[in-house]
């Protein structure tokens, strides 16, 4: 393998932090500002945001980073490709919410209230994981879950 695309593993928690925060804080960026441009005149529109959050971030984001934190340290290789951050079946269901996502969006298949909302809380719980990420990287910790 050509030098340069394999990393220390360890390197891979450092890699889909800095992913999932970006791709988080994009999603935030569309969802926010519709979210407030609606919110101010819906209120429960903040509230769906935050239940949408608690889902995301505690029911599939936050199970996520232990998996992935779990798969990297048990791999017994020390360096690996940098892609390896994900598995296959992750990269399978970013590619179809990214999808989906783009294609609601610009096909105009949901109000702009509830993409405000939607995006809003998966914004913040796709970020908030990511900094997960960074902090296990940051401990140096790859194969226990007592700090996760």
């Amino acid at each position: 393998m050509i030098d340069f695309l394999v990393v220390p593993k360890n390197s891979l928690l450092l890699i889909a932090g800095v992913v999932w925060s970006l791709a988080g804080a994009m999603v935030s960026l569309i969802g926010l500002p519709l979210l407030w441009q609606h919110g101010q005149t819906q209120p429960t529109l903040w509230l769906l945001a935050l239940v949408v959050f608690l889902i995301f971030y505690f029911l599939i984001f936050s199970r996520l980073v232990v998996k992935h934190t779990l798969r990297i340290g048990e791999n017994p290789l020390k360096r690996l490709p940098f892609w390896n951050f994900f598995d296959r079946s992750s990269y399978i269901v970013m590619a179809v919410m990214m999808s989906g996502g783009m294609w609601i969006r610009k096909g105009q298949l949901a109000p702009n209230w509830m993409i405000g909302f939607f995006y809003s809380g998966l914004g913040v719980a796709l970020f908030s994981c990511g900094v997960r990420f960074l902090l296990v990287y940051w401990q140096k910790i790859t194969t226990s879950t007592t700090a996760l």
